[in-house]
């Protein structure tokens, strides 16, 4: 009678705490395990939709960590863990039971050899960052191949906040995938086993759910209809300079304005993605969205254009737009920064612009004497197009502009609307 009494006061023990908790704690979705992979980056977001994690959101998007980001940011000094540019990707923060945070998820599709080949070098780069507050381990599950990176660092100098930052690297079949995740531990203490465990685990399981077991087929990479063909249809760098190559990450050059505002945007997460960034005479920034519906594509672009008043300088009120490092005290010469509507084709949106120099150019101008910036934000359906021209533009800004404009018209020409 008395153990029926104690199992009943647990059992009203066990209800009271899930009426306690059960409303604070959202459920977490266990991941499908799928006999066969993925076979688009659109494959990917459907079968990881349910799990994307709704508390990250800017103006009702989720915010996406950059394809273009470096893989492995603890050991961002290697030169060779930049990821795949110009190929179909995915990235989206997702909830899962084993983590009270968000684990970070990307995803990029390229040919199979190039993806071991990259999990590779990842694996290489990690083992040359290892040391006392970071470790490496193999990653091997599901046929999934790759390394695993616990750094222990201070997040917050000033404030002393040491937290450790976990990654996995990994490929299988056509697919790089990257992990991450942090949790803060007390000053001193080294990576957690506990925390490292949880985190393996949840992105095994969400690997697993896109790149199906380790006995099922993978399919073969080639361009379909949506992402794959919008990636496809991009032109060679070439296209836009003969010196005009993929961008290393190794110098300052891809943002021309030195303004930031201008380039550096938050872009939707949990959509089918392609995005380079490109260097040379000319930087180049091409961004391709495919989103679930024409409204949200829509609302997604409006995020993309530029506010005026981001180019004020909000303690002085006075414009900042201006060549970089930029200290004469003669005012700048100016095209000053305008967005109009811009239609072409079954595209449509706005067209952004402006261009500055020096009032004395030396005889060897550069962009940090005259620049120009020209970006068309459109969208055609669901798809979400942005693309940005930056250039030294020399004493004839507004053929500078005109120039920038013709090769971005050139590149959404290419582009299936």
């Amino acid at each position: 009678m008395r153990s029926r009494a104690l199992a009943l006061a647990m059992a009203v023990g066990a209800v009271l705490l899930l009426v306690t908790y059960g409303c604070q704690v959202p459920p977490v979705p266990p991941f499908d395990t799928p006999h066969a992979a993925a076979a688009t980056v659109e494959d990917i977001a459907e079968r990881l939709r349910r799990h994307v994690d709704d508390t990250h959101l800017i103006d009702g998007q989720h915010a996406a960590t950059s394809p273009a980001v470096p893989l492995m940011p603890a050991c961002q000094e290697e030169s060779d863990l930049r990821p795949p540019i110009g190929v179909p990707a995915y990235s989206a923060k997702l909830r899962v039971a084993e983590l009270p945070r968000p684990l970070t998820l990307r995803f990029w599709i390229v040919p199979p050899e190039r993806s071991q080949q990259l999990a590779d070098l990842a694996g290489r780069a990690a083992r040359r960052c290892a040391g006392d507050s970071t470790v490496t381990l193999p990653f091997d599950r599901e046929g999934w191949h790759g390394t695993q990176l616990m750094n222990t660092a201070a997040r917050s100098p000033d404030m002393g906040d040491v937290t450790t930052e976990a990654y996995i690297v990994a490929a299988r079949g056509q697919f790089l995938a990257e992990a991450s995740w942090w949790w803060p531990i007390e000053q001193g203490e080294t990576e957690d086993p506990y925390w490292v465990g949880q985190g393996v685990v949840a992105s095994a399981s969400a690997l697993t759910a896109v790149g199906g077991r380790r006995d099922g087929p993978m399919p073969v990479p080639s361009p379909r209809p949506g992402l794959g063909a919008l990636a496809a249809a991009l032109p060679p760098p070439s296209a836009y300079g003969l010196d005009v190559a993929p961008w290393t990450g190794g110098d300052d050059r891809s943002d021309l304005t030195c303004t930031y505002h201008m380039v550096h945007k938050n872009l939707p997460a949990a959509v089918p993605m392609v995005s380079r960034v490109l260097t040379g005479r000319v930087t180049v920034h091409e961004e391709v969205l495919l989103m679930p519906d024409a409204a949200r594509a829509e609302r997604a672009r409006r995020l993309l254009v530029t506010p005026e008043d981001e180019f004020k300088n909000v303690i002085t009120g006075e414009d900042v737009i201006r060549p970089c490092e930029y200290e004469d005290e003669a005012e700048p010469v100016r095209i000053p920064y305008t967005v109009e509507p811009f239609a072409r084709g079954g595209w449509t949106g706005e067209m952004e612009s402006h261009a500055v120099r020096r009032p004395e150019l030396p005889r060897d101008p550069t962009y940090k004497d005259s620049v120009a910036h020209i970006a068309l934000i459109v969208r055609s359906g669901a798809t979400v197009v942005r693309l940005i021209w930056q250039s030294p533009a020399g004493a004839d800004l507004a053929g500078a502009l005109r120039e920038g404009r013709a090769a971005l018209t050139r590149t959404l020409d290419r582009l299936p609307g």
